[in-house]
C-alpha cells in the first residue's frame, strides 16, 4: 500500500480513538469547578436545581490522581475568628469588600414559628466568624415567583450545643474510589470521630452495588473496630447504589429517641445499581423522619446535582471537594456545624414562598449573605405592620402590606383568614384587649376596601394574653405588638 494511504488510514483511526475516549469520559464524569459558597455568591445549600433521577452507565473508571479545578483551594480545620470587644455601628457605604456566607439547615416548625439554624459566617475553608451583636441580620426576605416580603422581627441567638447525635455515616466504596482513597476516607472518619467534642452515636454503612451495614456504637474503640473490620476496598469495588445506601441509613436511625438523627453521605459517582429506584420516596422518608442529610460530592465524577438536591430537600448541607487530603477537615467542619451555630426564630411574612434569603454583617464588618430553598405553604404569618404608639390607623406603608394579603386571597379563593391583634403588657389588660381588637378591625376594613368579601374575614383581639416572647425588653415588647393572620379552608 502506498505510504500516503497508510498515513490517511492512521489518521482516521486516531480520530476514531479520540472520539471514543471523549464519549466515555463525558458519560462518566462531570467537572464541578467550585466549592459551595466560593466567590461569596452562594451558600452551601443554595440550589435552583431539582433532584436528578437519571442513572449513569455502570462503567466507573478508576483514576488514582485527584484532579482539582484551576483556582481551587482546600478546606481547613474549623476555627472561630471574632473580635474580643463589641464592634461599632457599621457604615454600610464603607464596608470591606470580602463577603462571607451563612448556611441554613436543620429547619423545623415550632407552633407558628420557623426555627432555622444558621451557620457561623464562613468562607467555607474552615474560618468561621461571628455575627455582629447589633442588628446582625440587616435583611430577611421570603420570596416567591410574584413577590418578596420582609421579616421585620426575628430572634438570633448564638448557640454552643453539646447534645449528642445519632449519625449514620454512609461511605461510597465503589470501584471508582480505589483502595487508597477508601483507606484515607476511613482514616479521616476515624480521626474526626475521635476529635469530636461531643460523644455521638455512630452507625456505619459502606456501599458499592451492595449495601453493608457495618454496625453502630457510642463507644470510640468499638467504632474504630467497626470501621476497620474491612480495610479499604476489601469486599467492595462494584458499581454505585446511592438510593439503597441512603434508604438503609434512614432505617439505621429508627427507634432511637435518645439522640437527634443525621446522615452524612459521601459519594464520588453516579447512581447506577440501586434496587430502590424511587429516590423521591426515600427523600420523603427522610423528611417524614426529620432527618437532615449532609452530602459530600468528591471529585469531578460525582453526581453533584443529585447530592445537592438531597441535602436541600432534607434541610441538610452540601459540600463539594476534590482532594482526599480534605476528607478529615471536611468531616471536622460538618461536626463543628452540629455544635456551633446561630438559632434563628421568626414568624413568616408570606403564606406561599419558594426561598428565604439572608443578609447581615460579621462583628468585623464583613457582609454576610445566605439563601435557602424552602418551598411550602405556611398556615400563619405575622404581618410587617408598625402601628404608632396607642394608634390603630394604618399608614401608607402598612397598607402596602395589607394589599399583598388581598392579592393572595384573590388568587386563592378557597381560603379564608382569621386576623388576630396582639399587644405588649404596657397598660391595663382591658385597654390592651380593646386596642388589639381595634387594630385587627383596621386590617379587616383595609382588606374589604381592597376587594375582599368581608364574609371571608374574621377579626379578634387577644390583648397581652398571648405574648410571642417575654415582655422583658423593648425589643421583645415590639415583637409582641403584632398582627397575625391564620389561613383556613372554606
Amino acid at each position: 500500500m502506498h505510504e500516503k494511504n497508510y498515513k490517511l488510514m492512521f489518521k482516521n483511526y486516531k480520530v476514531l480513538y479520540f472520539f471514543l475516549i471523549t464519549t466515555v469520559f463525558n458519560s462518566c464524569a462531570i467537572l464541578m469547578p467550585r466549592n459551595p459558597g466560593e466567590n461569596g455568591n452562594e451558600s452551601a445549600n443554595t440550589t435552583t436545581q431539582k433532584l436528578d433521577f437519571k442513572t449513569r452507565p455502570t462503567i466507573e473508571p478508576f483514576d488514582p490522581v485527584d484532579h482539582s479545578p484551576k483556582g481551587y483551594s482546600k478546606l481547613t480545620t474549623p476555627k472561630i475568628i471574632a473580635n474580643t470587644v463589641s464592634a461599632p455601628q457599621i457604615d454600610t457605604a464603607h464596608i470591606p469588600s470580602i463577603e462571607y456566607n451563612t448556611a441554613a439547615y436543620y429547619i423545623k416548625k415550632i407552633k407558628k414559628e420557623i426555627n432555622i439554624r444558621l451557620s457561623y459566617p464562613s468562607d467555607w475553608k474552615g474560618n468561621y466568624y461571628k455575627f455582629r451583636k447589633s442588628v446582625p441580620l440587616s435583611k430577611i426576605e421570603m420570596i416567591n415567583e410574584k413577590d418578596t416580603c420582609y421579616i421585620a422581627k426575628y430572634t438570633l441567638t448564638e448557640v454552643a450545643d453539646k447534645k449528642p447525635y445519632h449519625i449514620s455515616v454512609v461511605l461510597d466504596h465503589s470501584g471508582s474510589m480505589g483502595h487508597d482513597r477508601c483507606v484515607d476516607l476511613q482514616d479521616a472518619v476515624s480521626m474526626a470521630i475521635k476529635e469530636s467534642e461531643t460523644k455521638n452515636k455512630i452507625s456505619l454503612i459502606k456501599f458499592d452495588s451492595e449495601i453493608s451495614f457495618e454496625g453502630k456504637s457510642t463507644d470510640s474503640a468499638m467504632i474504630q473496630k467497626i470501621l476497620y473490620q474491612k480495610t479499604g476496598m476489601e469486599g467492595f469495588g462494584g458499581s454505585t447504589s446511592i438510593y439503597d445506601a441512603l434508604n438503609m441509613s434512614l432505617d439505621s436511625l429508627k427507634g432511637d429517641t435518645a439522640h437527634r438523627p443525621l446522615v452524612i453521605l459521601f459519594s464520588d459517582g453516579y447512581e447506577n445499581s440501586s434496587k430502590v429506584q424511587d429516590i423521591k420516596g426515600v427523600v420523603a422518608k427522610a423528611k417524614a423522619m426529620n432527618v437532615p442529610v449532609f452530602t459530600i460530592a468528591f471529585g469531578g465524577g460525582a453526581d453533584e446535582q443529585l447530592l445537592r438536591g438531597i441535602a436541600n430537600e432534607t434541610n441538610g448541607l452540601f459540600f463539594l471537594i476534590y482532594d482526599r487530603s480534605e476528607f478529615k477537615d471536611l468531616l471536622n467542619n460538618e461536626l463543628f456545624l452540629l455544635n456551633h451555630y446561630y438559632d434563628l426564630r421568626l414568624l413568616p411574612c408570606s403564606f406561599d414562598y419558594d426561598k428565604i434569603r439572608f443578609e447581615g454583617f460579621t462583628d468585623k464588618g464583613n457582609r454576610v449573605t445566605g439563601e435557602k430553598l424552602m418551598k411550602g405553604l405556611q398556615e400563619t404569618l405575622a404581618m410587617n405592620l408598625n402601628f404608632d404608639f396607642d394608634k390603630t390607623n394604618l399608614n401608607a406603608k402598612n397598607l402596602e402590606e395589607v394589599k399583598k394579603i388581598a392579592t393572595y386571597l384573590k388568587s386563592n379563593s378557597d381560603n379564608n383568614i382569621i386576623i388576630t391583634g396582639h399587644t405588649d403588657n404596657a397598660g391595663s389588660s382591658d385597654y390592651n384587649l380593646d386596642l388589639s381588637m381595634k387594630r385587627a378591625e383596621s386590617v379587616k376594613r383595609a382588606l374589604i376596601n381592597f376587594g375582599i368579601d368581608q364574609k371571608r374575614i374574621q377579626a379578634f383581639g387577644r390583648g397581652e394574653t398571648m405574648p410571642y416572647v417575654p415582655n422583658d425588653t423593648e425589643e421583645n415588647r415590639s415583637r409582641n405588638r403584632r398582627i397575625e393572620i391564620d389561613l383556613i379552608k372554606k
